[in-house]
């Protein structure tokens, strides 16, 4: 489930900013680098750049992905859709995605990278990288690291796997989340809640092709536009994780590129979120969970 954040004044709804000692704060600032492909699907408003904001923070990689893996992706998530959440949605408890449909889906993410495998390593227990054999599992015979078998289990992971290597070996994963938006479906404006995620978000955008909107939740003239093309992979990281707004809108006066309109159309997008670590670090869930 998707969690965003937002409060309630009378009638209407205004965003709030979480509190700056809520949020999530990596080592270092994350850096990826923008292929020199992402600058047609990139637009950045003048206050963005004059005020000295990294473009970077909105990463953004075209066809990351090729045809096949598109295409391999979008059945296995209908599969997953069509047992786990067979119906649209028209609102949120959040009040602010409509017209959608979403599940998790922990069979994608290796024991190792989730927080399960951290807190095995807080106990100085062995993270068992392969209890079961998978379809494709190397000639070297080396373990997969995956707790789960499907028939296509084996080839999502090295897609996903080249998603997570983008990023330090020390991040700690949610299970991948399949975000289904109808046709005729929008996000509004908002800030994830803290609470629940860590320093970034992503996706791998599929089926039909869409323009997010990012801004400054102070100063909406600090703005940034992304075109959402399928096979494209993108990220919010740093000051645009929780600085931003973000949304999808059905306003036809937002979905246009280039002066061109962009068709409503159903999307997947196939996200990526990391896990906020505990005050006291994964060891304290074992303390937690140890009984007294």
């Amino acid at each position: 489930m998707l969690h965003r954040w937002f409060s309630e004044t009378g009638s209407g709804s205004r965003l709030t900013r979480p509190a700056s000692n809520t949020i999530p704060q990596p080592p270092e600032p994350i850096s990826l680098a923008l292929p020199s492909s992402a600058e047609p699907f990139i637009k950045y408003s003048d206050a963005f750049v004059d005020r000295g904001y990294t473009k970077s923070d909105i990463f953004l990689h075209p066809d990351f992905i090729s045809d096949d893996e598109h295409d391999l992706l979008v059945r296995s998530c209908n599969k997953k859709l069509k047992r786990l959440a067979s119906t649209y949605e028209m609102g949120h408890f959040d009040k602010r995605i409509n017209n959608y449909r979403e599940c998790s889906v922990s069979a994608w993410l290796p024991h190792k990278r989730g927080v399960a495998g951290r807190v095995s390593q807080a106990m100085d227990r062995a993270v068992d990288p392969d209890p079961v054999d998978l379809p494709d599992r190397p000639s070297n015979g080396k373990s997969s690291g995956w707790s789960t078998v499907g028939k296509y289990d084996g080839q999502i992971r090295h897609i996903l796997d080249r998603v997570w290597d983008l990023f330090p070996a020390s991040f700690t994963w949610l299970p991948p989340h399949i975000l289904d938006l109808h046709e005729d479906g929008e996000i509004l404006p908002h800030v994830d809640n803290p609470e629940y995620s860590g320093f970034v978000v992503g996706g791998l955008c599929l089926l039909g092709p869409a323009v997010s909107t990012f801004k400054h939740v102070d100063d909406p003239s600090v703005r940034v536009d992304v075109l959402l093309s399928p096979k494209s992979l993108y990220f919010m990281t740093n000051r645009i994780r929780y600085q931003f707004t973000h949304e999808i809108t059905v306003d036809p006066n937002q979905r246009a590129w280039m002066g061109q309109p962009v068709a409503k159309a159903r999307r997947i997008s196939l996200m990526f979120r990391d896990a906020k670590e505990p005050e006291g670090g994964w060891s304290s869930l074992v303390s937690a969970a140890t009984p007294r």
